[in-house]
């Protein structure tokens, strides 16, 4: 009887909620990677009963649980007979809150200088500027995640919009753009084993990143601010008077640091949704809840680069500065 070759992947994920649970289970599926995740509050529910998944790419699942679940990155950091794991690829699904939570402090435990590629599945611009910087022999990639999967608690994930994303590396002068290049296909191969619906390397991330951030920057604050979700917003002609100018404020942005969009996108875009759209998008959503907003890297690295770059933003700028009169007043509920 032949054994089962051991996986060619050492892998661990930071962040499982809808999306990060969905992306541990395609890196399992893949058949080459070992899949530890990081679980905080909900490790002993999950530990305990797995995760319950309905997911339009995978199916029912009940029970599911990846080949390793631990409480915390320096629990990763060691096997069960306290040895050094070394690994491949570090996942990161966590939001992004640079002032809250930096991410190279997070994953500090799990990542071997000149050897662990460190994965950002993440929103926003500039996310990859801090960890290149911790760790500048290392290569550094991302995906744009486009895919409809939340939590209910306590253990049941429902992925209702197909997982579709595009991964690219950050190129940077610490390590060759061969290898950066290499470790990025290889992990978008070993995505697409697993099933995922559409999985795209590409070779200018940057450029799909200033793609979402037309959607991110817009929808995503406009019907925080406002509390409406999109239908409301295209209903009330917030989409002709605020979202529109908003989008060719990011498209001229992304043009003159060097990833021009075509002119069509902004049309596409601001109407593919219909106005009985019901959608409340993340950050509408952390706002009512009372949790902190992706907002540095949504709104704030974007309008840092248009400073540098003497592009104009009035309508992203006033958005931003009514955006983080919210946050403060986020802040002092947590108090």
């Amino acid at each position: 009887m032949s054994s089962k070759p051991p996986p060619r992947y050492q892998i661990c994920l930071i962040g499982s909620g809808g999306v990060g649970t969905i992306a541990s289970l395609v890196l399992t599926k893949s058949g080459v990677a070992h899949v530890t995740c990081v679980l905080r509050s909900s490790y002993t529910h999950i530990s305990q009963h797995g995760w319950e998944i309905d997911s339009i790419d995978h199916g029912k699942l009940s029970a599911w649980k990846p080949d390793r679940i631990v409480r915390s990155a320096n629990e990763a950091a060691k096997d069960t007979n306290e040895c050094p794991v070394i690994y491949d690829y570090v996942v990161v699904c966590t939001k992004q809150l640079p002032s809250i939570s930096p991410i190279p402090e997070m994953i500090s435990p799990i990542v071997t200088p000149g050897k662990t590629t460190i994965v950002m599945i993440q929103n926003g611009m500039g996310i990859e500027e801090d960890v290149i910087q911790a760790w500048p022999g290392n290569a550094v990639m991302s995906s744009v995640s486009h895919i409809g999967s939340s939590v209910k608690s306590p253990n049941t994930v429902v992925q209702i919009g197909k997982d579709v994303s595009k991964i690219g590396p950050h190129l940077h002068a610490g390590i060759d753009d061969s290898i950066s290049i290499e470790r990025s296909k290889e992990y978008v191969k070993m995505y697409n084993m697993g099933g995922a619906s559409v999985c795209e390397w590409v070779d200018d991330i940057q450029l799909a990143r200033w793609e979402k951030l037309l959607w991110n920057g817009t929808f995503n604050t406009l019907c925080a601010l406002m509390r409406m979700d999109v239908g409301e917003l295209q209903r009330s002609k917030g989409r002709e008077a605020i979202l529109v100018p908003m989008m060719w404020e990011i498209w001229n942005i992304a043009k003159a640091a060097g990833h021009p969009m075509p002119e069509t996108i902004v049309q596409w875009m601001a109407y593919r949704l219909p106005d009985d759209c019901n959608y409340r998008p993340s950050m509408l959503l952390d706002l009512e809840h009372g949790r902190p907003m992706e907002l540095d890297v949504i709104l704030g690295n974007p309008l840092k680069k248009a400073l540098d770059l003497g592009v104009d933003t009035p309508c992203m700028s006033m958005v931003h500065k009514l955006l983080k009169l919210e946050e403060w007043k986020i802040s002092q509920n947590q108090v």
